[in-house]
Parts: structure tokens; sequence; C-alpha cells
């Protein structure tokens, strides 16, 4: 969990984040049906900030976690590198669409789970413009060239945004883009603001 104190974010485990925040009154978002069934069971002062057309986009399923991180912006490409890789293009606020890859670990794994050989180290400064030369920089290589041909091909001359726990590594990629851990926050205030909770 994490949690926007005005101030700092702070991150602590689902049962830490419960305890430590049960007698607050707390503004949520979540994509795990189990915690918010816990939040609730547990009926804390937390309010769930739910989608309520805050953005303007005609993708079908889009998760709360990606509309909050493109209203964090009113122009450019989201990129929220967590557990999964989501990518979100933001025009004059409006969403045109994104996709999403399996976060770094998860590809790490799918590599381990083909043969033991596969298990490497990842090279987070791999050369993407170059052919790999050894088996870690190939496995770096594929997770990492893909990533960036992609954004690039769609960013155009937009702003790149990183957001999540492996955005510094994803950084590199991007030399012109920001690093911005407060996106969602920003995206949670204008929902809050316009919902009137």
């Amino acid at each position: 969990m994490h949690f926007y104190s005005g101030n700092e974010i702070l991150h602590f485990t689902h049962n830490e984040g419960l305890e430590h925040f049960k007698n607050e009154k707390v503004y949520f978002i979540s994509v795990n049906q189990e915690i918010t069934n816990k939040i609730k069971k547990l009926a804390l002062k937390w309010i769930e900030v739910k989608d309520e057309n805050f953005l303007k986009t005609s993708y079908k399923g889009l998760g709360i976690d990606r509309i909050a991180a493109c209203l964090g912006i009113e122009n450019g490409v989201v990129i929220d590198a967590g557990s999964a890789i989501t990518v979100d293009v933001v025009e004059d606020g409006k969403h045109l669409g994104g996709w999403i890859w399996p976060g770094i670990k998860a590809q790490l794994k799918c590599y381990t789970n083909i043969s033991e050989r596969l298990t490497v180290s990842l090279n987070s400064l791999v050369d993407v413009s170059k052919l790999p030369q050894n088996t870690t920089e190939a496995v770096s290589f594929g997770i990492f060239a893909p990533i960036a041909c992609l954004v690039k091909t769609f960013a155009q001359n937009r702003k790149v945004v990183l957001t999540g726990g492996d955005a510094k590594i994803l950084s590199s990629l991007f030399p012109d883009a920001e690093v911005d851990e407060e996106i969602v926050f920003k995206g949670m205030k204008k929902m809050i603001k316009e919902s009137g909770c």
C-alpha cells in the first residue's frame, strides 16, 4: 500500500497500512478486490474513489490506477512500471489508448521458467541499439528493447513520465523522461475534488 501524506509517500504492507491508518480518514483506489473487501469488512473510515468517468477515453476496462495516473498529466505518455508495465498516451486531457506488458520481475521469471540457463541478472544499462553478444545482454535486451521501441513510436514529441517501483530502472531508456512518484496521487486529488468526496 502506498499512502500520500501531502508531504511524502509512505509504503506499507497491506496489514501494516490497515493497522497504521485504521483510525484515519483515507481516500483510496484499489485494483485488488480482496484488499478492497477487507477494508470494507473492517468498517474503516476509508472512502473508495471509484471511476465516475473522470477521464475521457474510449478504452474499455481501464484500471482505476491507470485512470488516476493519466489524470496526473494533461499531455504525455505515462509508464507505470510495477508488477505490470502499463503505458498510456494522454493528449489534451484525453486518454488515446495504451497497452500492458508483464513487469520486469515477471518477465525475468518467464525466462527462468524456460531454462535455468536463462536465469540471469538484469543489465538495466544494456544498449538497445546494438545486438546482444551474451545471454545476460540478450535477456535484458529482450525486455528493454520492445519497451524503448514502442514507447518512442507512440510518444513522438510527447513528454514521458515514469512511475512505479521499477521507474528508475526504465528511466535509462528515456533520458528526457521525468520520474514522478506522485502522479497517481495528483490524479486522485482531481478525482476527489470532482466527485465532491
